[in-house]
């Protein structure tokens, strides 16, 4: 399985899925034009990677639950931007966990000031369901 490497730019988060060096983070802002299409082949690359472990237990006659991080390090995200996060964030709780027993937890930075950029994190994670780690960056 490849891993995905998408460099951002001013307004793309640069997003790095890689299974093999355990590394799955999206950083810098998030203001896409279109986030569902800029976000499209994230979500691909989760379905193929919840296929990949699926395989692997399958073949391994395994039930083995296997944990993983998500960092979100976003200076800026827009509201469309949110849909979409929130949206990954069900499909990695109700697609990861419950079918193919990947369970996700997202360390969330945010810069001590921006007590907004906290507080959409606390949000999504009463609504999503998943367990948010938070790190304050200086």
């Amino acid at each position: 399985m490849e891993a995905l490497d998408i460099k951002g730019d001013d307004i793309n988060p640069s997003i790095h899925l890689n299974h093999l060096e355990n590394k799955f983070s999206i950083t810098g802002e998030s203001r896409p034009e279109n986030p569902l299409k800029y976000f499209d082949s994230t979500f691909n690359w989760f379905k193929d990677y919840f296929n990949y472990i699926y395989i692997l237990n399958d073949l391994e006659n395994s039930k083995i639950q296997i944990s993983k991080k998500l960092t979100i390090d976003l200076e800026y995200f827009n509201s469309t931007s949110a849909k979409v996060l929130f949206d990954l964030f069900l499909l990695l709780k109700n697609v990861g966990k419950e079918k193919f027993k990947v369970t996700f937890e997202i360390d969330w930075f945010y810069h001590a000031e921006d007590s907004d950029m906290l507080d959409a994190g606390k949000e999504m994670e009463t609504m999503c369901g998943l367990k948010f780690n938070y790190h304050s960056k200086k």
